[in-house]
């Protein structure tokens, strides 16, 4: 079958539509905010030449009135995959189940909110690349002991809980740490502002597996703390690239990985205190528990996992 993936993001360059190849499908990836500015007839053109099964989106705020009704007017099935579950259910997933074949979600809870509207959902967790998130030559230019690589949001209340009980922390105590995200660290209007000394500029995510090579704590943060499965995709991203990865708790890190063994969770601040301590001390600890998760997403979470759930429920559907 023939995929068209209508957004370039990492998380479909690199992940999605890579799973999707592996699983020997024909794939396509595209900028369709991109190429709708250089010419608004684009899609009618590409679908013509392509002649995709399937369009396929993620996310999207800003694709919506470019993609509907155009591809149900091109005849072409829609496959929506809702990785803003559950903050933006409403104001972005429903408006796109409504007009999808096929919907998937990170969020385990919001499939009965989908049942509700009439709309039948699949869970479809985040995962890894083996083959672009990987351990590679350590850069001398990430060989902090801790780093952290995000934004600093402040709209969901759990990211801001994880900051506290995660990052803020560890700053505060003066570790080496650097932080690499766009420049909201160095703004005070997100309600936490970094000292200087402390980030890293923006990281470009073909550097990822460079950066999560070299530094010897990785941290984890979540913009949701109340599901048994979102997270974020950090999460999988990080032990893929055999990262030791200290993260906030949420009932989904409980709920899919272990304690001490794949990676570790904090609930406070005098805990990550506590195993940053240790953990920065006993190195072949450290090095296992990071080789232990990412065997663990290599065996269960990669993007080809992912690719055939979602082929499979396709060969199913009646």
């Amino acid at each position: 079958m023939k995929f068209l993936f209508l957004n370039s993001a990492p998380i479909i360059k690199y992940g999605m539509a890579k799973g999707f190849e592996q699983a020997g499908q024909t794939v396509k990836v595209i900028n369709t905010a991109f190429e709708y500015k250089n010419d608004k007839n684009f899609l009618s053109k590409l679908v013509n030449e392509f002649k995709p099964d399937f369009a396929f989106t993620e996310g999207g705020d800003s694709l919506q009135n470019i993609l509907f009704p155009a591809l149900h007017n091109l005849g072409v099935k829609h496959i929506y995959w809702a990785i803003e579950d559950p903050p933006d259910f409403e104001q972005l997933s429903l408006p796109y189940a409504k007009n999808s074949r096929y919907i998937f979600t990170p969020c385990e809870e919001c499939i009965l909110k989908y049942a509700i509207q009439g709309i039948k959902s699949k869970l479809i967790l985040f995962a890894c690349s083996p083959d672009f998130h990987k351990r590679v030559q350590p850069d001398t230019k990430y060989s902090h002991d801790i780093i952290f690589v995000g934004n600093n949001y402040n709209r969901h209340s759990s990211r801001v809980i994880g900051r506290n009980i995660i990052l803020k922390p560890i700053v505060e105590h003066g570790y080496n740490i650097k932080v690499y995200g766009n420049e909201w660290w160095l703004n005070s209007y997100y309600g936490y502002t970094l000292d200087e000394k402390h980030y890293g500029g923006y990281l470009v995510y073909e550097s990822l597996p460079a950066a999560y090579s070299s530094a010897k704590i990785v941290l984890g943060m979540h913009s949701v703390n109340n599901s048994k499965t979102m997270m974020s995709m950090r999460t999988f991203e990080a032990l893929g690239c055999g990262a030791f990865y200290l993260t906030q708790w949420t009932p989904a890190i409980e709920n899919l990985f272990e304690n001490h063994k794949h990676l570790v969770w904090s609930k406070s601040a005098d805990e990550t205190i506590s195993l940053v301590d240790y953990y920065l001390a006993h190195d072949k600890e450290r090095e296992e528990i990071a080789k232990q998760g990412q065997e663990f997403v290599y065996q269960n979470h990669t993007y080809l996992h992912r690719a055939n759930i979602i082929l499979e429920t396709i060969k199913n559907h009646k």
